[in-house]
């Protein structure tokens, strides 16, 4: 590809841009330029720290880019690509581990519906309108293929997320008119397997990672070789 698409990174809750530093590290050396986003938050960007504040957020983020978009995200964020990810320039839509939901559902009530969440709402402190996932939780749910130093760094910079954005009801599908493709973390802990594939039937294309929840972490190049798979055969 000559002109080739900016890879827009979106994170899962409690983290933030920084979740996806390997990943457009490698993106940007095979020159594909990257936008990792921020979202809103406690600790966090500045702005709506709810679902409907993110997925204003998102839509300014890409409005500000020039031609076409692969959109990546991961984990709570599948909701805003499901809600706003046919934006103007989003060619395809990639989903690690992330809520390709139906109009109606909500993050709380895909991943609350199966027993087997480790991350799950019987795993979740609420204080005030701030959801938090302790430490230890968080190693065990997200991280637990990371190396220990790179598990407990992360788990170090998570930050309070907004009860709204667990409860918050998509209202669009935006993968039914935007390519999409679904990856699968089979070692998933926080969202698992069976509740990913129910939810990769929806996407156009599937591929399979034997990762933890956050294999942009624990394998940032596997993740890399996807979105450039897709962004190639996505190419306009």
């Amino acid at each position: 590809m000559t002109d080739r698409p900016t890879i827009v990174l979106v994170h899962g809750m409690w983290h933030g841009g920084w979740a996806w530093e390997r990943v457009s590290t490698l993106l940007e050396a095979d020159g594909y330029p990257c936008v990792s986003v921020t979202l809103p938050g406690k600790d966090r960007a500045p702005g709506d720290p709810t679902f409907r504040g993110h997925c204003d957020h998102l839509v300014r983020v890409l409005d500000g880019i020039p031609g076409d978009v692969v959109l990546v995200g991961h984990s709570y964020s599948g909701a805003l690509l499901t809600e706003v990810g046919d934006a103007p320039g989003v060619r395809a839509l990639i989903y690690l581990s992330a809520f390709c939901l139906e109009p109606g559902d909500s993050v709380a009530s895909v991943n609350d519906a199966e027993a087997g969440s480790q991350a799950g709402k019987d795993d979740i402190r609420q204080v005030g309108d701030y959801l938090v996932i302790d430490p230890d939780t968080a190693r065990h749910a997200f991280y637990h293929d990371c190396a220990p130093a790179d598990a407990a760094s992360a788990a170090g910079r998570l930050t309070p997320e907004h009860a709204d954005a667990r409860t918050a009801v998509v209202s669009r599908a935006a993968w039914r008119t935007v390519p999409a493709h679904f990856v699968v973390c089979t070692l998933d802990r926080a969202c698992t397997p069976e509740v990913q594939r129910k939810m990769a039937a929806r996407a156009g294309s599937v591929s399979e990672l034997d990762s933890s929840h956050s294999p942009m972490l624990s394998m940032p190049g596997a993740v890399a070789d996807t979105i450039v798979k897709v962004a190639t055969e996505h190419a306009s």
